[in-house]
């Protein structure tokens, strides 16, 4: 195999993976799945979050987390993702998000922001080392 092709497939291999943790955390954290959020990030992981605060471990972020646990069906829609670095064992990526609630009777946008995500790959699996999420007023 060419040395192209491995790299080809080495990035393949991060973008699939970044995407597949951006999607998973957004379904989990709509969901209220706390356990399932903090799984995604590494035990040594760092959760960002404009004004509210730096969690860094496991403990850290479900504590941090537990504050968003939803109370009416909530949706996070993430896009225009792009992964702007990549290597067999970490990726970079920024995606932008809007984040929905249920209002009484409609939809509503309550926020729109972005996320700045750095993945890694241990022992054959990836998840979040940092992710930073920003608002936009």
């Amino acid at each position: 195999m060419s040395t192209a092709s491995t790299d080809t497939n080495t990035t393949m291999a991060a973008s699939v993976a970044a995407h597949a943790a951006i999607a998973a955390y957004a379904r989990a954290l709509d969901a209220g799945g706390l356990d399932a959020v903090v799984d995604l990030f590494w035990p040594d992981g760092v959760a960002e979050i404009g004004g509210v605060g730096t969690f860094e471990g496991h403990d850290a972020i479900r504590e941090g987390y537990a504050a968003f646990i939803p109370t009416q069906p909530q949706l996070h829609f993430v896009g225009n993702t792009v992964v702007t670095s990549s290597s067999a064992d970490e990726a970079t990526a920024t995606s932008d998000l809007a984040f929905f609630a249920r209002g009484a009777s409609c939809w509503e946008v309550r926020l729109v922001g972005r996320y700045q995500d750095t993945l890694c790959r241990r022992a054959g699996e990836w998840r979040f080392q940092r992710r930073v999420t920003t608002f936009r007023a």
